[in-house]
């Protein structure tokens, strides 16, 4: 770990990083209790409803290294039928969801294209101070709906997660708290899943790879895809 960067991280970060491993040992702990799991496709009929794209702050998670690890998981995760695995190109952790891009909003989760390229001009200045991070993934979890790597990194992204929400000035409260976490897999269909949770726990404390976050991007998602590249709007560099 850089010294510089382990300096830059306060105490209040430290307790953010603790309460989401907390986090992580409850999610995996509710997957291993109950014995089904749910529909988690993000591609619904009102999804692809939609006028146009949807926004989301995003850092990009480069696939190649998080394997052999990923690789093996994903092998023991397709002798399931309703598992869709997230191909490579997908691979991300989200940190604001921004919306349908749409002329004339009428709900919570619409914006303009305005007022998207407000909020890219915004975000830079937003992260004033941000410097590169040092984000490691893994080990393998699953909310009922999706199976996803844990994030560690010192409270990092949680940290951004709030400049960024505070920016969008978004007006509810989410259902859920925000953690931090890469989908690798979501689950297709509402049934029982006898051995998952056993087949998983096999990659539960694997360390998958770590990289070093030096942006975040603003990214467009087509909503006629299952898994669309992402479409690059904006990238805020971290540069202190």
């Amino acid at each position: 770990m850089n010294i510089a960067r382990l300096f830059r991280t306060s105490w209040r970060d430290i307790q953010a990083s603790r309460r989401q491993d907390a986090a992580y040992r409850e999610i995996w702990n509710a997957f291993a209790y109950y014995p089904e799991v749910a529909d988690g496709r993000h591609d619904t009929e009102s999804w692809t409803a939609e006028a146009g794209p949807f926004a989301i702050c995003v850092i990009r998670v480069p696939a190649k290294v998080l394997k052999p690890s990923l690789d093996e998981i994903r092998e023991s995760l397709t002798t399931y039928d309703f598992v869709r695995l997230h191909p490579d190109h997908f691979l991300h952790i989200t940190l604001q969801e921004l919306g349908f891009l749409t002329d004339l909003p009428q709900r919570t989760d619409e914006i303009t294209p305005d007022r998207l390229e407000e909020f890219v001009n915004g975000a830079s200045s937003a992260l004033t101070g941000a410097i590169p991070f040092d984000l490691r993934l893994g080990g393998a979890n699953s909310f009922q709906d999706a199976a996803f790597l844990d994030v560690h990194d010192r409270g990092q992204c949680s940290r951004i997660h709030t400049r960024l929400r505070e920016l969008a000035a978004v007006p509810s409260q989410p259902k859920y708290a925000y953690v931090p976490h890469s989908t690798i897999a979501q689950y297709a269909t509402e049934c029982a899943a006898p051995g998952l949770t056993e087949a998983m726990s096999n990659w539960r404390d694997r360390r998958f790879g770590s990289f070093t976050v030096h942006e975040i991007e603003v990214v467009t998602i087509d909503l006629h895809e299952p898994y669309p590249e992402l479409k690059t709007i904006g990238v805020i560099p971290l540069v202190g």
